[in-house]
């Protein structure tokens, strides 16, 4: 049986799945005015009079490599499309280049500067800075009143509705968004953009171009509207767009980087790692000596836990059964399946646990960081991390890369840092994802303990376990170290509840942590915490109950029409893709659709390429089902109307985490069932498998002990699908389609730790919004200082010293503000200060 084309379902259904709307608009069919000197006039009180509007710029090059990192590229056309209020439409397309930069930026404020529009954009911060860059800031120098304009980002719009989705995580593009919000097969960006740097006369293809950018841009925009409003998102797309010109600016001011002193310091590291390398060989019995220095190699390799492990038990015996003794009980020597973690080394302790410890943070800093740092240096030798917003993660916090701002490593830290009379204010809100569960659980316990300006994890102690920790007659005088056993025990639990810990994961976190703790002991704990916490507890059992009434009662998957689309996507996308890279554009689905066809008479349709499984017959194929595979970006679960089989969670301000399933996951998930059972018929398949790819049979026993050997073999992704339609012609549809239920049953179970978190961080990162937009309004107060860095739940400004005390006010005010919002039953904090690093150690003063 070919599972991927036995579909019970005719032509025409399969034409419904495709989920674009039939046209109905041409952007061609919208007057263009191609504004002169003369019609600046029309040009603003078109804008100005117009109940919505949509901007967007043609420059004369993409930056797209690091010679043109930093680089803004040069403003060649701005054009706009205007809706009056009795819906009237027309296009503008401004040359740039043939106005005067003072008439036309001082013609675009006025225009634009109505109060509650801002204009529509698609990726607003490139035509920000676009036109801050080449119009408003050399007009502002030469006396003009104009300012940064007010936008409405609809790429932010669009990607809110599609936060979680399996596979996205990327921006789509205008020419996307038209073919899926309008049905328009349109001229994607790129080859044909580069074409705007010439200086001649605009040609008529430029001028309709650019008009259609700015058409498509304001049409679009109203279906996302649409959109947002029908799915509760608009206040949280309200946050992601206030917040967006605050990071928008970090990113332009960049961060300050001593990249002297850090050259100077990765020398001194790599020196004291040829130490540390050195004194490794020595503990363990000597090394290859190096002919340019006096430094040894170990004759073992200390980046693999498997020689590291048989080393310690070898050299530090004494060290490993006194470990092993502690934590399990019995003294035995380290197992292959021991873990050798970070906190597992500082639990054996010793010389050569202390060692390789050290060797290790060389290492990593050495290679995370090392002289990588000087390649993201832009020509005004500061860093400028890029901060993505809702494609960073699916919780809507954000992510960073080029580098990576929210993951320096503390040796770094202190060489970021501003030059003299300069400082940074440090604003971090404190213990914020616990005070927003409390917040969402309406737990008085904890409520009281934050009221109260308690140590939390102190207080959550002493209601665990019923014993005084602090003051005179506490623990923490009498018995330190059963004080920090409680403590510890209470801060894991703090929070690891929230992300969904359970007595296994606690029982690992504890022993690592230095506090031996069984199973059995780790399930106490928790159930203690629970009791200790009612509101924490039903909040707790209300997200879990849902997951398992959904794995119960919602798992209508159409598995035929889900094997289909596993199939047919890694082909579509394969073709997607090679079509983008000789072209560098979007391609509509029906020059895909082409693309496949081509690609099959000329046999080029390699089925062992894809991990989709078995061929499918793509003459048998029409766009509108092509069209349906591309609206994904992954191939996922899906219900018989082809849409994907999902849950979502959602935060106070509306965010929308949605959470489906990935059919690569539960395809492998099913064959390693069938890999693992030692029942004949599966056995049966799995070898019939085997031997039709040539693979030998994996090692071990049968049944369950297989798992990690049958999990190796079917990281060959092709297999797993093999596997189930093998299932299928063997073993009958049902079957299959059993296996491939459990599998999923399995995947919703697994989904519980992020659903049950998924409010909580997403919460927190509608906080953070919040607040940078309040710190927008905050930083035009004080035109020396610059936002330059953000990481979860805090932000630093770099500014004179002379305004740090002030500008530390304000930003405290600002966070606390905005968590007071979100949070208002449960008191805030935001712990501030003044540095001159990032480093903790180089606090000059905390701010009350």
């Amino acid at each position: 049986m070919d599972a991927a084309a036995d579909v019970a379902r005719t032509p025409a259904d399969l034409r419904r799945l495709d989920p674009r709307p039939e046209a109905s608009r041409d952007p061609a069919q919208v007057p263009i005015t191609v504004v002169s000197r003369d019609q600046l006039g029309d040009f603003v009180d078109a804008l100005s009079a117009s109940a919505a509007r949509a901007v967007d710029t043609e420059t004369d090059f993409e930056p797209r490599d690091a010679e043109t990192r930093g680089l803004v590229p040069k403003l060649r056309v701005i054009s706009a499309a205007t809706r009056s209020p009795d819906g009237v439409e027309r296009a503008w397309v401004v040359d740039v280049g043939r106005h005067d930069l003072v008439e036309l930026a001082t013609a675009l404020h006025e225009g634009l500067r109505v109060p509650d529009l801002a204009s529509d954009a698609w990726n607003a911060t490139f035509d920000d800075r676009v036109i801050d860059t080449h119009l408003m800031e050399p007009a502002a120098a030469a006396g003009a009143a104009v300012g940064s304009l007010r936008w409405w980002d609809a790429q932010l719009a669009d990607a809110l509705l599609h936060q979680g989705l399996t596979g996205f995580s990327f921006f789509h593009g205008l020419a996307w968004a038209a073919e899926r919000y309008l049905g328009l097969s349109v001229e994607g960006k790129a080859t044909t953009q580069f074409s705007f740097g010439a200086n001649g006369p605009l040609s008529d293809r430029q001028i309709a171009y650019a008009a259609a950018d700015a058409v498509e841009t304001l049409w679009v925009s109203g279906v996302l509207r649409e959109g947002l409003r029908d799915a509760g998102l608009e206040e949280v797309c309200r946050l992601e767009q206030a917040a967006r010109p605050f990071l928008d600016r970090m990113e332009r001011a960049g961060l300050p980087f001593d990249v002297q002193g850090w050259e100077a310091e990765l020398a001194e590291l790599a020196s004291r790692r040829v130490e540390v390398l050195t004194h490794l060989a020595e503990l363990t019995g000597g090394g290859q000596g190096d002919l340019f220095g006096a430094g040894l190699e170990p004759s073992w390799n200390p980046d693999s836990e498997q020689q590291a492990r048989d080393v310690l038990n070898r050299f530090a015996s004494d060290e490993v059964e006194a470990w092993t003794t502690k934590t399990d009980g019995r003294t035995r020597p380290l197992a292959p399946t021991d873990s050798l973690g970070a906190s597992v080394l500082a639990g054996i302790g010793g010389e050569l646990c202390s060692a390789l410890l050290a060797y290790r943070d060389l290492s990593k800093t050495l290679s995370t960081y090392g002289h990588t740092m000087a390649e993201h240096l832009w020509a005004d030798g500061r860093l400028h991390p890029e901060y993505l917003q809702v494609v960073g993660t699916n919780t809507g916090r954000l992510a960073s890369r080029n580098p990576n701002a929210q993951n320096f490593t503390p040796r770094l830290k202190p060489y970021m840092k501003p030059s003299s009379g300069r400082v940074f204010v440090y604003s971090d809100l404190s213990q914020a994802e616990l005070r927003f569960a409390t917040q969402l659980a309406g737990d008085d316990g904890l409520r009281s303990a934050f009221e109260q300006g308690l140590d939390i994890h102190t207080a959550t102690a002493e209601r665990m376990f019923g014993v005084r920790l602090d003051g005179p007659a506490g623990l923490a005088a009498l018995d330190r170290p059963r004080y920090e056993e409680f403590r510890t025990k209470a801060k894991r639990i703090n929070f690891g509840i929230l992300y969904g810990q359970r007595g296994a994961g606690l029982s690992r976190g504890l022993t690592d942590a230095g506090v031996p703790t069984s199973r059995g002991e780790a399930d106490a704990l928790i159930e203690a915490y629970l009791s200790a916490y009612p509101g924490i507890a039903h909040w707790v059992d209300e997200r879990d109950r849902f997951i398992g009434h959904f794995a119960a009662t919602s798992l209508d998957a159409d598995w035929p029409l889900t094997l289909r689309l596993g199939a047919l996507w890694p082909r579509t996308d394969d073709a997607r893709r090679t079509l983008r890279s000789q072209q560098r554009r979007h391609h509509s689905a029906e020059e895909v659709h082409e693309a496949l066809l081509a690609a099959e008479r000329a046999g080029a349709m390699d089925p062992g390429r894809f991990a989709g499984g078995p061929a499918i017959g793509l003459s048998e194929i029409g766009v509108a089902e092509v069209a349906w595979a591309l609206s994904f970006a992954a191939p996922v679960v899906v219900r018989s109307d082809g849409s994907p089989l999902s849950f979502s969670s959602h935060t106070p301000a509306g965010r929308r985490q949605q959470f489906t399933f990935s059919v690569d996951w539960v395809l492998g998930e099913a064959a390693a069932v069938v890999g693992c059972s030692a029942k004949p018929r599966p056995a049966e398949v799995w070898q019939r498998v085997l031997a039709r790819f040539d693979l030998a049979p994996p090692s071990g026993a049968a049944g369950g002990a297989l798992r990690p050997a049958v999990d190796k073999v079917l990281e060959q992704r092709h297999l797993r699908r093999a596997v189930i339609d093998e299932v299928g012609v063997a073993m009958g549809d049902a079957d299959q389609q059993f296996l491939l239920r459990r599998a999923l049953h399995t995947r919703v179970g697994q989904m519980a730790n992020a659903y049950r978190n998924a409010p909580i961080q997403g919460g927190v990162a509608d906080v953070m919004l919040d607040a940078y937009g309040r710190l927008s309004e905050v930083l035009t107060r004080y035109p020396t200082a610059d936002a330059v860095q953000t990481v979860h739940d805090s932000v630093v400004i770099e500014c004179d010293e002379a305004e740090a005390l002030a500008i530390a006010a304000d930003v405290k005010a600002a966070l606390e503000t905005a968590m007071s919002r979100w949070c208002p039953d449960v008191p805030t904090r935001a712990d501030t200060d003044i540095r001159s690093s990032l480093s903790e150690t180089s606090i000059i003063e905390h701010i009350g």
